[in-house]
């Protein structure tokens, strides 16, 4: 990528501002407050916007300084810059309400969009982060070696412990235990849901054999009372034959004789004698039918009535009772059955259980294959900042090891040595070597410009000169913001041809 143009409508102290820039090497130069950092922080908002903070963070933060002087609400901008062989525009209104980008192919005249991802495929998917950790470097702020030494360290302990800083092997762990949590969350809930359902069922069960058993217990005592019942009407009624006055008995044989003679009668009288007999005879068959209806209303007395009524009673109940057991039966096995499949039943669970398997497995592969990854990515990020050191430094330093806390130590011919004892100057320049092999790994699908701001301002000439010789050699467009002529004076002597941008007066 090569920015052509960028144009200022009003951002920070710049309005209506248009700057342009070259390939190769671009000095922007210019005293203190002439907008030269201002220029740097609008060369990564323009491609990744610019966020504003909450809270009390938002008073000093780089969208508030950036804010435009006059006109606050007008914060705009946009940059013309070359990729793929093509013109591109990039417009963006850095208003934290808005924060809207438009995007625009000058070469084909197309409108494409930043939401769909056309931005971002330009940027051959660098991010803000990317971008900020490899070839944007701000102010160094003339740290001191034990400070620089540190931050070397946590830069190489980020990249090898995430692989670069665009992957996010962590984040993926984080989100695969996540899942997995949420799996062992279920197989414990459907667990929980199995107990609870087998309790249900158990309890159930019991209350239900407590059922059967009392109501076999009932029907028990109710068919002994029946029985008891029984056998004593047996005995009632022997005895009432036994009391029963021998009057009936009388008559029945007297009416016997009367019929006989009646017989009698008839063959030797005359016919009355057989109309009397016939007489006698209906008498006698009344009698009888008022002898029986006196007996059987005799025999039931209030008791017998009092008796056989709660017999009838107890025989519904005894009915009612047998139906109830049936039913409790036909319940208490429907109910075994339901125990029985709820036990066979962990279809749930197994799921459950095989997700976590699962997700474990992935996590496990996942680590080693992001371990594997980093360290080959860490060899290649060593490999090549000691290569780029070595050009650096014209061979003085040629390699170095990494340690396993991050201690780095430099390969000085004979011996190795640590940071602490080499010059602040040769650590500013493992600094830098380490950040373009980073960029360059990280940015393999579109080399971005490289951003520096002041970044060699504790660089003695000499390291000036290695440094610029190997950004000229190596970079398709470098942008060195500076206060000094000293970048100038070193691209003179080296012959270096370099696109020059005043600050104190950039048009």
């Amino acid at each position: 990528m090569i920015i052509k143009e960028v144009f200022m409508k009003n951002f920070g102290k710049f309005h209506n501002e248009r700057i342009r820039f070259q390939p190769g090497i671009n000095i922007v130069c210019g005293g203190n407050e002439s907008g030269k950092s201002t220029l740097y922080t609008f060369l990564q908002g323009i491609f990744f916007g610019i966020r504003r903070k909450r809270g009390t963070a938002s008073r000093t933060d780089t969208y508030t300084r950036c804010l435009p002087w006059e006109n606050p609400s007008w914060y705009e901008g946009s940059v013309l810059f070359e990729a793929g062989g093509k013109d591109f525009r990039l417009d963006r209104n850095f208003e934290s309400r808005s924060q809207e980008a438009g995007l625009y192919c000058v070469t084909d005249g197309e409108r494409l969009s930043v939401e769909d991802g056309d931005l971002e495929m330009l940027l051959g998917g660098v991010t803000q982060r990317i971008y900020e950790n490899t070839s944007a470097i701000g102010q160094l702020k003339a740290r001191t070696e034990d400070g620089l030494a540190a931050e070397l360290r946590e830069y190489l302990t980020n990249f090898q412990t995430e692989g670069d800083f665009r992957m996010d092997p962590e984040g993926a762990l984080n989100l695969l235990k996540e899942r997995r949590r949420e799996w062992e969350k279920e197989e414990k809930e459907a667990r929980a849901r199995k107990e609870t359902a087998r309790e249900k069922l158990l309890y159930r069960i019991q209350y239900t054999r407590e059922e059967i058993e009392d109501l076999e217990e009932k029907l028990e005592r109710i068919q002994e009372s029946l029985r008891d019942s029984g056998q004593d009407r047996k005995e009632e009624k022997g005895e009432e034959v036994r009391e029963r006055p021998a009057f009936p008995m009388a008559f029945a044989a007297l009416f016997l004789l009367t019929f006989l003679a009646g017989c009698a009668g008839v063959v030797f009288f005359h016919l009355s004698w057989l109309i009397l007999v016939l007489i006698i005879l209906a008498g006698g068959f009344f009698f009888l039918y008022l002898q029986n209806r006196g007996e059987k209303e005799w025999a039931r007395s209030p008791e017998d009535r009092d008796r056989d009524a709660r017999k009838e009673r107890k025989k519904g109940r005894q009915i009612t009772w047998r139906e109830a057991l049936q039913d409790k039966q036909n319940l208490l096995y429907n109910l075994r059955e339901e125990m029985e499949e709820l036990e066979n039943n962990n279809e749930q669970i197994l799921k459950a259980q095989k997700e976590v398997k699962s997700i474990s497995l992935a996590e496990k592969m996942l680590a080693k294959a992001a371990g594997s990854l980093q360290s080959r990515r860490g060899n290649i990020l060593k490999e090549r900042t000691w290569k780029i050191l070595e050009e650096l430094t014209r061979g003085r330093y040629r390699g170095g090891i990494i340690e396993e806390d991050f201690q780095i130590r430099l390969d000085a011919e004979e011996r190795y040595v640590g940071l602490h004892q080499v010059s602040q100057g040769t650590v500013e320049q493992v600094y830098f070597a380490l950040r373009m092999a980073a960029g360059e790994l990280l940015c393999r699908e579109e080399e971005l410009p490289v951003l520096l701001d002041e970044t060699f301002a504790m660089y003695d000439d000499k390291r000036l000169c290695e440094a610029l010789e190997w950004l000229y050699r190596n970079k398709a467009q470098i942008i060195l913001m500076t206060c000094t002529r000293r970048e100038i004076e070193a691209l003179e002597r080296l012959g270096i041809p370099f696109h020059k941008v005043n600050m104190d007066n950039p048009a």
